[in-house]
């Protein structure tokens, strides 16, 4: 029993032993990557630029994934810009982003199936800048490449470093120019139309260049590239005299020349461009002091980066107008704006790079109005000739700006200053002819800051012809009005009775002929029984003697009656006449 459990004991151990040895193996066997910089070192004056390419070497085993953290000396050099043309990477998990002020680049990438087997596999360019004399270093700080082998092995088993030294030959310039048009012994000259300036940054990124060929010229060769000690390999024959590079990515760039001729190759001509097609940064402004308030100048911040040609100076606006001013960007924090009038505003930014790209930014502000000024004497009328007088109280020091309007809306402007206590007056020049005005005011005191307009007041201009005439019909003609003002009483109030008159008369002539009927046909019919009664009397008489009295009365009675009939008969015909004579 004791020597089957041996048995089984020791090929388990050996198992396990066995096991162990090939997987050692195999991570030794994978584990054959690095990381590195090319190239690795180097002297640039201040000003320079400088690629630096960061390389993976994996000549063993494929790799499908790689990532790192590169640290450099920020205060030697900087970061330009980076680019990944010509990358093994196709996807970018991270894309590369840098900190200029923390002196680091982070990337982190993966190339697709089947991955990358080789000693030279490109990750990215780094272009940087050198800004001050010194030892620059880049080196890894961290990073990891996983093998193509399903679980994603980490075989990173080296990272490299660089080291520069920055000297001071160059300090004056940010970009130094090589000889644009000088020969060193018979290297040809080399001229650009699209970029004639070796020194000025473009953002046309299809440089043109042109040269002249020698009558004995049999060939030429050209070539451009990042590197200032290029050398051409790329042949023409029969030899060209100019070239355009069709769509170079942001950076500087060398093209070199040579022109063989029948006594051999001329010296190697070198023309430099810099392109910059990326506009500056996206950036904000702000208002420390708020966007509202009664200061007409507000202070703003506002800045930004360019990773190509840098930020040369920022243009600002107000409003939709055509003034604007170019500030260095040094002036960009704070900034004081121009005075503005009350109302709302957009300022506008604009970052502008040495390439002439441009980015901009635009936020609103609201200018609030002070108060008005108050306007404390004025007169409503005064005459042609007169001078025009107003007072007020507002801000101490403060200008007034007073608005003279006439009815067809032409202005007229008078201007005064407040004294230390806010008192101002304005005498106006101007002789105002006969009419109607309405005036305004307005103040801006010392800081710029404006008031509206105070609420419309009016003058009255009189002719002095005219009011003279009117005070001479007053005074000598009202005698004459008051007298014709009675007159005219007199004379309506008689038609007026002559009328109430002529209706009484008429009324009378038509009672008294109406009179006249009526007594006549009375005293008819009064004789008809008067006659009748004598007719009885008579009668009587035949039978008996009418005594003494009877015919006595009866005789009387007749007679008094027609004297009566007569009498009132003769007073209305006369009353009848008067009538008819008025």
């Amino acid at each position: 029993m004791r020597s089957i459990f041996y048995f089984l004991y020791s090929r388990c151990l050996a198992a396990v032993l066995i096991s162990t040895f090939y997987f050692l193996l195999s991570v030794a066997t994978a584990q054959a990557a690095s990381l590195y910089f090319s190239p690795s070192s180097g002297f640039y004056a201040v000003g320079f630029t400088m690629t630096v390419h960061v390389y993976v070497s994996s000549a063993d085993q494929a790799m499908n994934a790689a990532s790192g953290v590169v640290s450099f000396s920020p205060g030697t050099i900087e970061i330009v810009s980076v680019s990944k043309a010509n990358s093994i990477m196709n996807l970018w998990v991270q894309e590369p982003t840098f900190s200029n002020a923390n002196g680091t680049l982070d990337f982190e990438g993966i190339a697709l199936n089947p991955g990358f087997t080789g000693s030279q596999g490109t990750i990215l360019s780094i272009t940087f800048r050198a800004k001050s004399i010194g030892q620059a270093r880049v080196s890894f700080l961290s990073g990891t490449i996983l093998a193509n082998d399903g679980i994603g092995t980490n075989i990173l088993v080296g990272m490299g470093s660089a080291n520069f030294s920055v000297t001071g030959m160059v300090q004056t310039k940010e970009i130094p120019t090589p000889p644009a048009s000088t020969r060193a012994g018979n290297a040809p000259v080399i001229i650009s139309s699209s970029h004639p300036d070796q020194s000025k940054w473009y953002a046309n990124n299809e440089p043109e260049f042109s040269w002249k060929l020698p009558s004995d010229a049999i060939e030429v060769r050209t070539l451009i590239g990042k590197s200032s000690n290029g050398v051409p390999t790329v042949k023409y024959i029969p030899p060209i005299s100019s070239k355009k590079v069709d769509a170079l990515a942001d950076g500087t760039y060398y093209f070199v020349l040579q022109i063989r001729i029948n006594d051999g190759w001329s010296d190697v001509a070198r023309y430099r461009v810099n392109i910059d097609t990326t506009a500056p940064n996206p950036f904000s402004i702000t208002f420390p002091h708020g966007r509202s308030g009664r200061n007409p100048q507000p202070i703003i911040f506002f800045n930004t980066t360019d990773h190509g040609s840098g930020v040369g100076g920022y243009e600002i606006k107000v409003g939709s107008g055509d003034t604007s001013r170019i500030v260095a960007p040094t002036e960009s924090n704070p900034y004081t704006l121009p005075a503005q009038p009350p109302g709302t505003h957009t300022a506008t930014v604009t970052a502008i790079d040495e390439a002439g790209n441009k980015r901009s930014a635009s936020e609103d502000f609201t200018i609030e109005a002070i108060d008005v000024p108050i306007i404390i004497y004025y007169q409503n009328e005064i005459e042609v000739g007169d001078i025009m007088k107003i007072r007020g109280t507002t801000y101490p020091d403060s200008d007034i700006t007073v608005l003279v309007k006439n009815e067809d809306g032409a202005i007229y402007e008078e201007y005064t200053r407040s004294n230390s206590s806010g008192d101002w007056a304005i005498v106006a020049t101007k002789h105002f002819s006969p009419g109607v005005y309405n005036f305004t005011a307005m103040v801006t005191d010392g800081r710029g800051a404006r008031s509206a307009e105070t609420a419309p007041l009016t003058i009255v201009v009189n002719s002095r012809f005219l009011n003279n005439l009117i005070q001479l019909v007053l005074n000598y003609f009202s005698a004459v009005i008051l007298t014709l003002i009675i007159l005219a009483g007199v004379v309506g109030g008689s038609t007026y009775l002559y009328y109430r008159l002529l209706g009484i008369i008429r009324r009378l002539r038509r009672e008294s002929g109406e009179a006249e009927k009526v007594l006549e046909k009375s005293f008819k019919l009064l004789r008809k029984n008067i006659d009748r009664h004598v007719a009885r009397l008579r009668a009587a008489r035949s039978k008996r003697s009418l005594t003494t009295d009877e015919l006595l009365f009866l005789e009387e009675f007749e007679k008094n009656l027609m004297d009566t009939k007569r009498t009132i008969m003769k007073e209305i015909k006369d009353v009848s006449r008067d009538i008819r004579k008025k």
